[in-house]
């Protein structure tokens, strides 16, 4: 029987977000959560995480993903860039977490490899983009990178909307991102999406 879940905020910090529910929780325990407006979930090590659900500029910059990732990887038959999309993490430490990054993006070749969970895919996407709130800071992005990257993401793109700059992470590096780019930078898809490039001012377009 599946156990039932105490969803009343803990108000203990997490890693990012804030601890939300008590005791463990399993990823199919998350899998039959109750949707709560406004709010976005995660699990970590166990433990439910909650944050504050996205707001305009978030919107804005995941369109512009849209209009320059996404339209790269179609004109170029390589797969497509995907929205909000939870994937269950296989760690270190025998802790599978579930995760769930603003945009993502699979190889067609990974894909093929990756079991479905329920309703997540097991594994690591080649590429994850996290678009940074108001809330977030560069102590709990550091967290939830290096977790990513441990868990097989090959690049990472920390999008900052207030300064308008992008940490590049790569598995080379848990501690610190490869770079930083600013709006004068063109942003690189590398050996993840070989040949695309794009002004990174280009993301930070928040014309309607």
């Amino acid at each position: 029987m599946m156990a039932i879940i105490s969803l009343n905020p803990t108000g203990n910090a997490a890693p990012w977000g804030r601890h939300y529910g008590i005791g463990p929780t399993t990823v199919e325990e998350f899998d039959h959560l109750p949707i709560e407006d406004g709010w976005t979930f995660e699990l970590h090590e166990g433990r439910l995480i909650r944050m504050p659900g996205p707001g305009d500029d978030h919107a804005k910059i995941s369109a512009n993903f849209y209009d320059t990732v996404h339209a790269y990887l179609r004109s170029h038959n390589l797969g497509r860039l995907k929205g909000t999309s939870c994937y269950v993490l296989k760690l270190p430490n025998n802790v599978d977490d579930l995760l769930c990054p603003d945009l993502s993006y699979v190889t067609p070749q990974r894909a093929s490899s990756m079991p479905q969970r329920g309703s997540y895919r097991v594994g690591a996407p080649d590429l994850v983009i996290e678009i940074a709130s108001p809330n977030d800071y560069r102590p709990q992005m550091q967290n939830k990178a290096a977790i990513y990257l441990q868990a097989g993401v090959r690049l990472i793109w920390v999008v900052w909307p207030n300064t308008q700059i992008i940490d590049v992470w790569r598995p080379a590096n848990l501690n610190a991102p490869t770079i930083t780019l600013n709006v004068a930078d063109a942003l690189d898809g590398l050996d993840v999406i070989p040949g695309f490039t794009c002004p990174t001012q280009a993301i930070f377009d928040m014309a309607d």
